[in-house]
């Protein structure tokens, strides 16, 4: 596919914002190709996303995995399940891609350009497993670390502010509703080295003691507590 030197110096303007180098700019181009796009101007469908996110959809997941697996040590199978699963949705990837001004670069057929598509979450959402999947692809044996690399300095806040596993929110919202009074968590033990402490952190609601729980740092000794607050007040975690 022909790439004009107008869309090649705007790919790599917007591969440059995040640190990213293409050497294949005609890789990092159909990231962005869909196939409303290919079909409307005769060009092979393997000229468009579709490859691209199918791997991108895989390297979104192992680094996503990783990264929650190793951030939340107490955290069971089933929670780190549903909170990769949050980060994944097309919902969450494309308020990501609306972050970066992805959708301007997107390639779209004049009858879905008509449709709203360069808004639509589940084009917006592919189109960055696609870029994920270009990144891969171009940075070779350190791909997956470049997609990592690249997932975690640019979206860190928004993969650990989940609203299905922000326990602590959960819980403030909760008591804030029952009694107008917030949770208070306070340090109960630490042990270990200085270098790999363990936490053990309380959470208090109405002056007593609800729980208690225990993590590699503060934060997530109070979320660990905080979960269990919740568990024993009943309150349904959804």
């Amino acid at each position: 596919m022909e790439i004009s030197a107008e869309r090649e110096k705007e790919l790599i303007e917007f591969a440059s914002k995040y640190g990213l180098k293409f050497e294949n700019i005609g890789l990092l181009n159909r990231a962005f190709v869909h196939t409303s796009y290919t079909n409307e101007n005769s060009i092979d469908i393997l000229e468009s996303y579709e490859r691209l996110e199918f791997l991108g959809d895989a390297v979104l997941k192992i680094a996503i995995s990783d990264f929650l697996f190793k951030k939340f040590p107490n955290l069971r199978e089933g929670d780190l399940t549903k909170h990769r699963s949050w980060v994944v949705s097309d919902k969450e990837l494309s308020v990501f891609a609306e972050k970066m001004g992805l959708s301007k670069l997107i390639l779209l057929g004049k009858n879905e350009e008509g449709l709203g598509g360069r808004e639509k979450p589940s084009i917006l959402a592919c189109a960055f497993e696609a870029f994920l999947g270009a990144i891969f692809l171009e940075y070779k044996d350190l791909g997956l670390k470049a997609a990592y690399d690249f997932l975690i300095d640019n979206f860190e806040n928004e993969i650990l502010n989940s609203k299905l596993h922000n326990y602590k929110a959960l819980l403030q919202e909760y008591t804030q509703g029952e009694s107008h009074k917030l949770p208070v968590y306070k340090v109960l033990d630490e042990y270990g080295l200085s270098h790999d402490k363990t936490y053990v952190i309380g959470v208090y609601y109405n002056d007593v003691l609800i729980a208690q729980g225990q993590g590699r740092s503060k934060k997530d000794a109070e979320m660990a507590a905080a979960k269990l607050a919740l568990e024993f007040l009943n309150v349904e975690i959804v």
